[in-house]
């Protein structure tokens, strides 16, 4: 089987307002998994479907030196 796209969401910086794409976070997509030759170790491949952020989230997503509610 050929290799086929891994992407990922990378949270990238404490937004002050909204989060905004392309800035507090991006999607990469130049990553890369081959299914069929990648060591496992015990371990295994999950293929996410849908993502939908928690407001939780909102909180662990704020500077360090802010107090929230997480």
């Amino acid at each position: 089987m050929a290799p086929i796209r891994n992407a990922r969401t990378i949270f990238n910086s404490v937004p002050t307002g909204y989060p905004v794409p392309g800035k507090t976070t991006v999607y990469d997509t130049t990553k890369t998994i081959d299914i069929e030759n990648t060591p496992l170790n015990g371990g295994f491949v999950l293929k996410t479907l849908v993502l939908s952020i928690d407001p939780y989230l909102r909180g662990r997503m704020r500077d360090p030196n802010v107090k929230s509610y997480s």
